[in-house]
């Protein structure tokens, strides 16, 4: 099966070169990539080699690894770049090229003799188109309980179309992507809402020592990895485990810090400051809940900085500002 239009991707090498006045033979002078191997890849006859294509980048000032990427057959969604176009989607909260995807799989199944991957790859197209809409459904009833656990059926639908008899027992066992991570996060957040603290937690964990480790090799993990801690922190915040708050808020921040990503920072702060008045630590938690407000208003969310110090105000002591 075809993954790449590699006549297109051998036109393209060959204007390049032309394009660089050089001839097959100066190539194989320069970089020592055969004449043969060269012609076999204008041609359309081979997928180079990684090596070769850092060569050929190097000596054409072009990167052929990323040519040779948009000649992918199929849609973007669907190879390649699939986890970094999500993981905006879905910070942006925003679906409108979800369209373009679903019709995408509409017309790979209609159409059998071109079909541009396999099963696989329609079943993680599917499940995220799924994710989509269950994070709507989410949004749309954030406070209706019933609501939300009447999602779990459908995430647990959507994990099984990418592994084969999905257990939620077993996720230790499994090898997990973002669409597969995002489904479960919501699914501990449900739990979270039907005071399941412990069994939230159990998976929290389990979920960040496989986002981590995701993270030595990809940045877009980086939200799932925020959102991880603060659920772990909320949770332990339910449980009036107030030590293990500060512990993974501690840790949510120093991530920040680490990645120069400082769009959780506030809330960080926020349930830090919680935990340490909890604690009977005020004087830390007020100079926290002060450092949470002003981050909010630098970013211009006044809005959510009001709130927040609506909140402390009524349920643990005025902050002056």
């Amino acid at each position: 099966m075809k993954l790449y239009q590699l006549d297109k991707f051998g036109e393209d090498i060959r204007q390049i070169r032309i394009e660089s006045n050089l001839s097959q033979a100066d190539v194989y002078k320069t970089i020592g990539i055969s004449e043969d191997t060269l012609r076999r890849i204008e041609n359309g006859y081979t997928i180079p080699k990684f090596e070769t294509l850092e060569y050929l980048s190097l000596l054409y000032k072009t990167d052929i690894v990323l040519l040779l990427s948009k000649t992918r057959i199929g849609h973007h969604y669907a190879l390649g770049n699939i986890t970094k176009t999500l993981n905006e989607m879905i910070l942006n909260n925003n679906y409108e090229q979800i369209d373009q995807a679903i019709h995408f799989i509409n017309e790979t199944i209609a159409n059998e003799n071109e079909r541009p991957t396999d099963q696989m790859l329609l079943g993680k197209l599917f499940q995220f188109k799924i994710l989509v809409e269950i994070i709507q459904d989410y949004n749309a009833n954030p406070n209706i309980i019933k609501n939300q656990i009447a999602l779990i059926p459908h995430i647990l639908k959507a994990l099984e179309l990418t592994i084969v008899d999905f257990k939620i027992s077993a996720i230790l066992l499994y090898q997990l992507d973002f669409i597969e991570i995002r489904l479960l996060i919501i699914y501990c957040e449900i739990l979270r809402l039907n005071n399941q603290y412990q069994s939230a937690l159990d998976i929290l964990e389990v979920l960040l020592e496989k986002t981590t480790i995701k993270m030595k090799y990809d940045d877009n993990y980086l939200d799932l990895l925020f959102k991880i801690h603060f659920n772990i922190a909320y949770c332990h915040h339910r449980n009036d485990d107030h030590e293990e708050v500060v512990n993974s808020c501690e840790n949510g921040l120093k991530i920040c810090i680490e990645h120069s990503d400082y769009s959780l920072m506030h809330a960080f702060l926020f349930r830090k400051a919680v935990a340490l008045f909890n604690l009977g630590k005020k004087e830390e938690s007020e100079q926290l809940i002060k450092q949470c407000l002003t981050i909010l208003k630098i970013i211009g969310n006044e809005t959510l900085a009001v709130q927040y110090k609506k909140i402390f105000d009524k349920m643990y002591f005025s902050v002056e500002e």
